[in-house]
């Protein structure tokens, strides 16, 4: 891997961190109070309130594991040998790709930042 490629790799790396640190954070955030106030009959929905946790924490770990990568493609820029698993890579550029795409054309078509215009009902 030359050193050039390292360090764009490393900001690709920087970009899904970044997608997968806050997008998740501030939805959670913004719908924790509206997710426990949900009611079926009465009783409180813990399942759902639950399972937005464990996706949050899913998130984080996934937000680590390209946090370390990022660290990884900087140090090892020169060794071909021990680069970047190419799962790692994909799934980094894919998705962040993907999400701006979203982001993009979604400021295109409503003039406002999506995920982060979104308000619980």
């Amino acid at each position: 891997m030359s050193s050039i490629k390292g360090f764009l790799w490393s900001f690709v790396f920087l970009l899904t961190f970044g997608i997968y640190g806050s997008i998740p954070t501030y939805v959670t955030i913004s719908y924790w109070e509206w997710l426990n106030a949900l009611r079926f009959d009465g009783e409180p929905i813990y399942t759902l309130s639950l399972f937005v946790l464990f996706l949050w924490i899913v998130s984080l770990l996934v937000t680590l594991i390209y946090i370390v990568a990022m660290i990884r493609a900087i140090i090892q820029r020169k060794s071909e040998d021990l680069g970047i698993p190419k799962g790692v890579k994909g799934f980094g550029l894919v998705s962040t790709i993907v999400v701006i795409v979203f982001m993009v054309v979604w400021y295109l078509l409503f003039n406002q930042v999506a995920f982060f215009s979104m308000i619980p009902p």
